[in-house]
């Protein structure tokens, strides 16, 4: 495992997020990783509601109706 207070950079986040996608649970993705499952879970669900922020955003950017009379 890493050590304790290293921090996870943008590259791992995404490839826990990769490897979730692709069917790797928490516990395998951790092992992988050298990382804990608690913290593989914690940056798969943060990375996941950054992607569906980023996706409603985009849907709602797209939707815009402007009205004319």
């Amino acid at each position: 495992m890493a050590a304790k207070g290293t921090r996870v950079t943008e590259r791992e986040k995404e490839k826990m997020w990769q490897l979730y996608q692709e069917g790797y649970t928490f516990t395998k993705i951790a092992a992988k990783m050298r990382r804990g499952a608690s913290t593989v879970s914690r940056y798969v669900h943060e990375y996941e509601a950054a992607v569906r922020a980023t996706g409603v955003a985009a849907h709602a950017k797209n939707n815009i109706c402007i009205e004319t009379r």
